[in-house]
């Protein structure tokens, strides 16, 4: 609460790269408003804290699609692979489809029959292992580019995280740094341009190769702490309760808070609050999803589905399928 108050002149919006690894990733995170980093135990773990990823007790596969702005899409897919007392290891991968767009320029505005596609991609590797049975940790190193037209940055990055799991109503607290690396910098061959150094002067050169200089911005650097309780746990009636507490490098302060209501641990429905308290009024939101779970043979499959509210923009939906074998 102390965090969350007199921020709004510590904001940072949009003095970032790579905005888009802090969006929303797996159906039933995004349903409890984010509130996920102290639950983190399906494939969406290594996103909201790799340490909750130990927790996965079968190998396990996951793909999620979101419908973004601007009728762009979000795919995010991992591996995991669970190796027993030496830890759980996985790969992942999280990309934007921003689909084509065609080139205009000022001579030509209503087209030249160009078209490009502008990606935003990051690949991560993660590990995670429980050091008792109570406590454990984990961490990714994410390769991450973001590319428009013929020029692209580059970056490397580092999540890490710890989780704690008491016995007191399955009480956890959990906590996670991510995207912890280098700042990232527009470079690409049409950045060359050819320049006049002196344009008072007759017979110079006035063709010399020249580079425009781009600025170079950090990732969006977040860290989180929150707790997750089982409020409920009679017969096929299950309550859970969580609640995060975020420091962004580039936004303010706020709570993420998410309950969720599983009937016979197969049929789910969960709501959240995104960015409580939160001096951006147009971050916060109203999430709400469902979840279904069933074993085919010893074959798990798990399907979610999220809506987000916006207050400006269209509402974003999300859908997850995972499947544990």
């Amino acid at each position: 609460m102390v965090l969350t108050t007199n921020v709004q002149a510590q904001d940072k919006v949009g003095t970032t790269s790579a905005a888009f690894l802090s969006i929303s990733s797996g159906a039933r995170a995004s349903a409890m408003g984010g509130a996920y980093v102290a639950i983190a135990n399906d494939g969406s773990a290594m996103f909201w804290n790799p340490a909750g990823m130990a927790q996965l007790e079968s190998n396990t596969v996951t793909f999620s699609n979101m419908n973004w702005f601007l009728d762009s899409q979000i795919q995010d897919a991992s591996v995991v692979i669970h190796g027993g007392d030496i830890g759980n290891f996985a790969l992942s991968v999280r990309a934007i489809d921003h689909g084509e767009i065609e080139v205009r320029t000022i001579d030509i505005p209503e087209g030249t029959g160009e078209v490009f596609s502008p990606t935003n991609l990051a690949v991560a590797v993660s590990y995670s292992r429980f050091i008792t049975d109570q406590f454990s940790i984990g961490a990714n190193t994410k390769f991450v580019q973001e590319k428009i037209w013929n020029e692209s940055a580059t970056g490397f990055a580092v999540d890490l995280g710890v989780l704690y799991r008491t016995s007191f109503k399955n009480l956890r607290i959990g906590m996670s740094m991510t995207n912890f690396g280098n700042e990232m910098q527009m470079t690409g061959d049409d950045l060359r341009q050819p320049i006049d150094v002196d344009e008072g002067i007759n017979g110079n050169n006035d063709r010399n190769e020249g580079y425009l200089a781009t600025d170079s911005w950090p990732m969006p650097l977040l860290f989180k702490v929150g707790v997750a309780i089982d409020a409920l746990d009679i017969e096929s009636h299950k309550i859970e309760f969580a609640i995060d507490a975020k420091h962004p490098s580039d936004n303010s302060e706020s709570l993420d808070i998410g309950i969720e209501y599983g009937f016979n641990d197969m049929v789910f429905f969960r709501g959240g609050y995104r960015s409580f308290l939160s001096s951006q009024t147009e971050d916060q939101s109203i999430t709400a999803g469902f979840g279904l779970k069933y074993d085919f043979n010893g074959i798990g499959a798990n399907f979610g589905a999220t809506y987000m509210t916006h207050e400006y923009l269209e509402d974003p939906i999300l859908w997850t399928l995972q499947i544990d074998f």
